[in-house]
């Protein structure tokens, strides 16, 4: 886990946790309880939080999980580095800490129409063909690393194939920022919890804004 204090209106944590990494959920609740945001938000898209809130947390029994060959593949090759939970247990984390007291929750990426707009403007037709031979490759093989955080680096490095994908993701964080900025205009401090790989992007794309 990456984590930094980014001051200004509103002052925001950035927490960078390693999808699927069970190991990371007590040193983001305790990253929040050091902050005490006003609000929490998460790299997830709207719906997605949603799901998280709904079913996943307060609940007796959780649900099963879904998962696609290629997300099957990186929790098989980061469990080769520590424990692996479904779904994404840092996010999770977070949403249950807010949850538990009462505070709002933003899912700050895109809605799926919006980022399918996104990956139409992007992606072209070569540059999706080389994405898709990429997954499959990460799929037969992940990448052989020593740590969770090398892991996420590299998985996601593999999966930009192509300045459409470099353009792609810029635009994702840009999104996620500004409705950040917008939860600011009612909450002074905000916890923000994304996936480790994004932590880079997303930290430049706070501090360019607005």
């Amino acid at each position: 886990m990456i984590a930094e204090r980014l001051s200004g209106r509103p002052t925001i944590l950035l927490v960078g946790a390693v999808r699927g990494l069970a190991d990371e959920v007590e040193p983001v609740r305790a990253q929040l309880d050091s902050f005490d945001p006003g609000a929490v938000a998460v790299s997830l898209s709207p719906e997605e939080a949603e799901t998280l809130a709904q079913y996943f947390v307060g609940t007796p029994t959780e649900p099963v999980v879904p998962l696609s060959a290629s997300e099957a593949s990186h929790a098989v090759g980061l469990a080769r580095i520590s424990e692996v939970q479904v779904p994404a247990p840092a996010l999770l984390g977070a949403v249950d800490w807010a949850a538990r007291r009462e505070r709002p929750v933003l899912g700050v990426d895109p809605p799926e129409d919006v980022y399918a707009e996104m990956f139409a403007a992007h992606i072209g037709y070569f540059e999706l063909v080389r994405r898709t031979l990429r997954e499959r490759t990460l799929v037969k093989r992940p990448p052989e690393v020593e740590t969770a955080d090398d892991y996420a680096l590299s998985w996601d490095r593999t999966m930009r194939p192509g300045d459409g994908s470099e353009r792609l993701a810029r635009a994702r964080d840009e999104y996620a920022a500004g409705k950040v900025r917008e939860l600011g205009r009612a909450h002074p401090k905000i916890a923000l919890v994304v996936d480790r790989e994004r932590y880079d992007s997303f930290r430049s794309a706070l501090r360019s804004g607005p």
